[in-house]
């Protein structure tokens, strides 16, 4: 089965100027070219230049009503993502559920649907389709620039790569495809504020090490290299051994999802707490971030499953250990931000590729979409 690819959630200085303008402009939420250029190293002149354009392809917006105080000219005039004119397609298979939804440039969702699909049967991704024009109807000014399509694609026997290929049949779109629990950590990684630095040599690069525990149960790891970041692929930890006598359907006994699923409470708390302290140890991560309902579901026992966590692991450095909740939204997030990965890669060649060209009508408003041949 073709594994799915590694997901990239941020591409620095190697990348085009406009991804490196764009990643910097959605990190901060809002920068002027001065502060772009101080971020990244590029020159202020290479830095109006790109702004220009991302400004006039609607990528990007000023906001001039957020000018510094004493700021004179273009250089202290703040701009934005555009949130306004474009679009991306997110697609989640579950094993019973499948999520459609809309998002922005930033990754914020704007929409979202939800379908029940036969446990076992093969996604159709035509209804899905149909779901998302219905879902792009209520949004008639804006145009979708790419899609991501997210799954647990182990659990569900699916390869990532041929329906990668039906959508974008569907679609006429980049599709861009992720393993649900990569995607997840690309989520928390690319929606977490944080400033930006290169690692110097010494540091070499940065983990941060995700465990998410829900319906399906692994891990995955953020590599900050400084001028790049990729989540690996997901590795699961359905069947981790626990040592327990809980019998698995796959003939053995103590496996981790069999034994969460027979356990309750406080007992289930420290379970998950000492895998990942377990997880930690095998990695040695720079941070630790739990996720999944599994986790998070029950907030009086976070403390039971930080304990847990610490008892477990043999490593005598500490390690920073959080939670993140996305709520009953998690699945929308998680195709969205994987949506964005094309855009990100090269948002101008992204708008071109499409073919799309709009003509707002004066009269009412409308947008009319042509494609290029």
């Amino acid at each position: 089965m073709t594994r799915s690819p590694i997901i990239t959630v941020s591409r620095g200085r190697f990348s085009s100027t406009a991804t490196q303008v764009l990643e910097q402009v959605r990190a901060a939420g809002r920068a002027s070219r001065d502060e772009i250029a101080a971020a990244t190293g590029l020159s202020i002149a290479t830095v109006g230049r790109t702004v220009a354009l991302l400004v006039e392809r609607r990528l990007l917006r000023e906001r001039p009503d957020l000018a510094r105080p004493g700021a004179t000219g273009r250089p202290g005039v703040p701009v934005e993502i555009d949130p306004d004119r474009y679009l991306t397609i997110g697609v989640h298979v579950g094993r019973r559920i499948a999520t459609v939804a809309l998002g922005d440039l930033t990754g914020r969702v704007l929409t979202s649907a939800t379908v029940r699909r036969p446990l076992g049967a093969e996604p159709d991704l035509e209804e899905l389709s149909r779901q998302a024009a219905a879902l792009l109807g209520s949004h008639p000014r804006r145009v979708p620039l790419a899609a991501g399509l997210v799954a647990p694609w182990r659990e569900i026997g699916q390869v990532p790569g041929e329906a990668e290929a039906a959508l974008h049949e569907l679609t006429g779109l980049p599709v861009r495809t992720g393993d649900h629990i990569s995607a997840v950590a690309a989520a928390e990684f690319l929606h977490r504020r944080r400033p930006r630095r290169e690692l110097t040599a010494a540091e070499g690069r940065a983990l941060t090490l995700y465990v998410y525990a829900r319906d399906t149960f692994g891990w995955s790891v953020a590599v900050d290299r400084g001028v790049q970041t990729d989540v690996t692929r997901a590795a699961s930890l359905s069947h981790f051994p626990t040592g327990s006598d809980v019998p698995c359907p796959c003939g053995r006994t103590g496996c981790l999802a069999a034994t969460v699923e027979a356990r309750e409470g406080a007992e289930r708390a420290r379970l998950l707490g000492a895998t990942a302290g377990a997880v930690r140890d095998m990695i040695s991560p720079d941070r630790v971030v739990l996720v999944g309902q599994a986790f998070t579901g029950d907030p009086g026992l976070l403390d039971v499953v930080v304990a847990a966590y610490e008892g477990r692991t043999a490593l005598a450095h500490p390690v920073p250990v959080s939670f993140t909740r996305f709520g009953s939204d998690i699945q929308a997030i998680s195709a969205c931000t994987v949506a964005l990965g094309p855009v990100l890669d090269d948002p101008l060649a992204c708008v071109e590729l499409t073919g799309v060209e709009l003509t707002c009508l004066e009269a009412d408003g409308a947008c009319q979409r042509r494609r290029g041949a």
